[in-house]
Parts: C-alpha cells; structure tokens; sequence
C-alpha cells in the first residue's frame, strides 16, 4: 500500500529531487542527444512515479502537473517529453493492464524505474490516423504474432518495452480501419533502427522499429474494440502533461526576458521602460497565468477527460509558441546566438509541442466532436434571421 504525501509534500519531493545532477544530466543529454535513461531509474529511486500513482489506476493529477511543471523547468523539451512517454505507457498499463499478471508487473517495474516504456503508434501510412495502422497482430500457437514497422517511436533506443498500436487482422483480413488493438513487445525482440537526427528534442531519441516476433497471449493489453480507448487514454495522459511543461517553460523564459529588459537599455531606457514591449510581456504572462490557473482547475476536478486534455494541449501549444517567439524578437541579435542564450533551442523545441501527442488540427477535431449546440438558445430568435 502507498501512502501518498500531501501535495506540498511532493512539491519537496520533486525540489530534492531536481537537484543540480539532474540539470547537468540535462546539459550533457542535449550535447550528446541521447536520453539519459539514469534520469528515469532516479525518479523510480526516489518514489517520485509512485507518490504521483499511488495504488488506484488514475494518476494524481495535482501531482501530475507538478511533475511536468518541474520538468518544463528543465528547459528541454527531449528531457521532459521523454518523462512524460514513459509515464503515459505506465498510465495505459495501469487502467488496462489489470487481468494480466505479466502487465501489472512490467508497471511496477516501470514505475520504480526498473523498466522503460515506449509507446509505437505513428506509421509513415497513417501518421495520427491511428485508425489505418498497418502493423497486424494475428494469433499463433499460444501467442500473438507482430508484424510491421514504426516510423516514429521515442525512447525505443533505451525501452524495455514497447506498446505497440497494431491491428487484428484475424477480425478483418481486409478493411485498415477499426480493430485495433494494443499489445507489449520487449525490445529485445524487435529492430530498433538507428535514432533520428531531428530539428530539436535531442536527447529525445526517436527511432524507426522493426517488428516481427511472437509474444505471449499475457502481453495483449487491449483487444479489438478497445485499442483506440487505450490509447487515447495514455494520449490524454500526454497530452496534460505537455500543458503543464508548456506553463512552467513560458513562466521560465517570461522571466529571463523580463531580467533581459531590465539591464538592457536602448535609446536612453530600459527595454522594460519602453510602453510597447512591456504591455507585451504582460499580455504574455497574463495568458500564461490563465494557462496554469486552468490546469489547477483540472486538477481540482480530479477527472482525466480526453476532450479537456485535447483543448489544454493545443492551447497551451500554441500559445507556447507565440510566448517564445515573441521573447526571442525582444532579445534581438543575442537571441540568436546559440553560445550566448538558449532560446534558439527552447524556440525549436516549442515547435514540437504542436506536433508531439497529436497535433493541432487532431486535436480540435476531439474538441469539435463534443461541441453541443444550443438548440433552444437558437430558436429563440432564430426568426428574426434571414
């Protein structure tokens, strides 16, 4: 049994445990751009994972937000997206993973960084269609066969699982859509080809994989009629998370401008005296502010809904970006210089935001799906309409 900490509690937890290692652990992961799996195991040590879990099958989402707000303080997005992966498999493994001893045990593990999990979706057929996936599952002997190859699939250099998004073809041989199903694969069994170089996101190695191996009937995790729900639920998962990054790296990088406008002067004024800039940076902060108040709000509620992960994520996104952007116009010339300041790498990252865990156009479609209109509101005065 976990006894959970208060979350001012686990505020502590996670500043001891971000200490002055993990920030140089950082630093040399986005020189070499390679994930440094050592972070995972020390946040297994440290019972950082387990005091955000506790023993039921949702997370804590107060702590869940804590967790990425520390990581977004971080300042790389290949860092904390990484956390942020192998946390949202663990998410799946717990709420669908139950019946099965071999999956309650590979949670366990990963939870205590033992283990590290990777999620294989993305196909260079579909992309976020996850509905036209052309890896197959199809039954052998007392197992399930896999076979296919995934395109995009973070962390597999150093995983020890992955979940892997396929469909049965045994339920339709013919149609791509619909049966999907989700099922674990050791690595060890599989082709990890080798990582990508990338725009950004160094150290979150990305790799294409090979699959073709046969694994227990124990590693199926969600069969067809299900698959879609699982996913999304660990994409839900993600999706929060990568909100949270988002608020504290805006509330990071709003400050070392706002540090910036302070002792830089131009034309006989602080950067910070001009009307103009600073109203801009308030603007900034203002919706930044808004950004974390809401996902306290989120937290308050208790629920992991998959349409308010959606909204939070493309927002948060998006305004991510403007936020940055516009920091990097107010350094000018220095903010493109990569010795001098890092935000041409925070800049490049941001951009992955829109693009990681489902990317803007997806994401409305979820929240355009729940819309619901205001028929009578409507009616009331819709005669008066040409």
């Amino acid at each position: 049994m976990t006894v959970a900490t208060s979350i001012e509690g686990y505020r502590a937890l996670l500043d001891s445990v971000f200490d002055d290692e993990i920030r140089a652990w950082t630093e040399e992961a986005e020189q070499s751009e390679r994930f440094p799996r050592k972070l995972l195991e020390r946040l297994g040590e440290r019972g950082v994972l387990a005091e955000k879990w506790g023993d039921g099958k949702q997370p804590d989402l107060a702590k869940l937000f804590e967790l990425a707000f520390a990581l977004g303080r971080l300042g790389s997005a290949g860092i904390s997206v990484g956390v942020s992966l192998h946390d949202s498999a663990i998410s799946i493994l717990r709420r669908f993973g139950g019946r099965s001893e071999t999956l309650r045990t590979v949670a366990d593990q990963a939870i205590r960084g033992e283990a590290v999990l990777c999620l294989a979706a993305s196909e260079s057929s579909g992309g976020s269609d996850l509905q036209i996936v052309e890896t197959v599952v199809r039954t052998e002997g007392d197992g399930y066969r896999v076979t296919g190859r995934k395109k995009f699939v973070s962390l597999s250099p150093i995983a020890d699982y992955i979940l892997v998004v396929a469909r049965d073809v045994e339920q339709d041989e013919v149609s791509r859509h619909g049966n999907v199903v989700l099922i674990l694969v050791p690595t060890a069994q599989v082709d990890i080809q080798p990582p990508y170089n990338k725009v950004s996101a160094g150290p979150l190695d990305t790799a294409a994989v090979e699959i073709d191996t046969v694994v227990p009937a124990d590693h199926l995790i969600a069969r067809a009629g299900t698959g879609l729900a699982a996913v999304s639920w660990g994409l839900a998962h993600e999706r929060l998370s990568i909100a949270g990054q988002v608020a504290a790296s805006c509330d990071q990088v709003l400050g070392i401008t706002v540090a910036r406008m302070q002792e830089r002067s131009q034309f006989g004024k602080t950067l910070f005296e001009h009307q103009a800039l600073r109203l801009r940076v308030a603007d900034l902060q203002s919706r930044v502010d808004m950004l974390r108040h809401a996902l306290t709000g989120i937290a308050v509620g208790g629920k992991l809904d998959l349409r308010t992960a959606a909204a939070m994520k493309v927002s948060a996104a998006r305004l991510g970006e403007e936020v940055i952007g516009e920091c990097m116009h107010i350094f000018g010339g220095s903010g493109f210089l990569t010795d001098e300041t890092p935000l041409a790498r925070w800049w490049r990252d941001m951009k992955l935001a829109r693009v990681g865990g489902g990317t803007d156009e997806v994401l409305w479609e979820l929240v355009a799906a729940s819309l619901k209109p205001d028929v009578e509101g409507y009616r009331r005065f819709s005669g008066t309409i040409s």
